[in-house]
């Protein structure tokens, strides 16, 4: 199936509501805030390969929001891979911010709470892929999951190259033809996830001691929101590729074991009474603002913080 839609068939406030439904019905679910307003213009094509969309958009500046009540409204439940062609964008989740530009690419879970801004122009390919495909060839891809794939990677280059061509297609394969080589689509994007995160999944000694003394030095950090993989690579003298590695050992990412690591510490403060009020646990364990902090402590422990302080 293939589908098309476009904003000039609209005029002032009437296209912006069109983008936010066909976006919503169509794409993902999120809720767009316009930087330009009414002479927001945005165009989407979308095509089927098979178990995987296809979605190449071009668009004014924008951010997307997805929360809570976005991931209840929605249909699917999905990974994104997010090629810039043109222009860049930000990605933040869990107090974590990642920058990216033309020829990188981005892969997250949909299931989380996470924002998207692009603040000129841009023109996108997206690929809407069904975490069953996802888990079942990127274990660790788990409901907290985002990396950043970097254009100067060959792998990157190479997975870039072959969405970009799928999506820019005149005319589309047979049906069956679309769903053997979305499946190979899949398989050469997962490859270059995977490559960005080390292939080899088994530390050295060297490298689980290393490993330790780099969550000891987090335990002591949890309070720091600036902590992001470039600057804790940095600090401990490695690249991002390494750091990434290691904890892809686990089955996890840094950023999110430091999420988990901030969330259960401030249960424990909560619990004993050492932190009374929520918004100061929010802050003292290194998230940005308390509202996003109540997301994230109900999604993972099923209970409002407020809750732990009333006992």
């Amino acid at each position: 199936m293939s589908l098309a839609f476009h904003t000039e068939c609209n005029k002032g406030p009437e296209r912006l509501d069109y983008w936010r439904e066909m976006v919503c019905r169509h794409h993902v679910a999120v809720t767009p805030t316009f930087d330009r307003g009414a002479d927001f213009n945005g165009h989407m094509r979308i095509d089927d390969w098979g178990p995987v969309q296809l979605s190449d958009t071009s668009f004014s500046s924008v951010e997307y929001f997805h929360g809570t009540s976005e991931i209840r409204s929605s249909a699917h439940d999905d990974f994104l891979c997010v090629l810039n062609l043109e222009g860049a964008g930000a990605f933040e989740r869990n107090s974590e911010v990642i920058h990216y530009g033309a020829g990188d690419l981005l892969v997250y879970d949909t299931s989380q709470v996470y924002s998207l801004r692009f603040p000129t122009a841009a023109r996108t390919i997206s690929a809407r892929i069904p975490r069953p495909l996802m888990t079942s060839r990127i274990p660790e891809a788990d409901r907290q999951f985002a990396v950043h794939l970097s254009a100067d990677r060959p792998t990157t280059q190479l997975a870039a190259s072959v969405l970009k061509n799928a999506a820019t297609l005149g005319r589309l394969p047979s049906e069956s033809r679309c769903r053997e080589m979305g499946n190979s689509l899949l398989d050469i994007l997962c490859i270059a996830v995977k490559d960005t995160l080390g292939d080899d999944q088994v530390p050295s000694p060297a490298q689980a001691l290393m490993l330790k003394r780099i969550k000891r030095a987090l335990l002591e950090q949890l309070g720091d929101c600036s902590l992001d993989v470039e600057s804790i690579a940095k600090s401990q003298g490695i690249s991002p590729r390494t750091l990434n590695r290691m904890f892809a050992s686990e089955g996890t990412t840094v950023m999110r074991w430091l999420w988990k690591q901030r969330l259960s510490a401030s249960y424990r403060a909560l619990s004993d009474g050492t932190v009374r009020q929520v918004t100061e646990a929010a802050f003292r364990f290194g998230f940005k603002d308390s509202s996003h902090y109540t997301r994230a402590f109900k999604k993972e422990y099923n209970l409002q913080p407020n809750k732990l302080v009333s006992r």
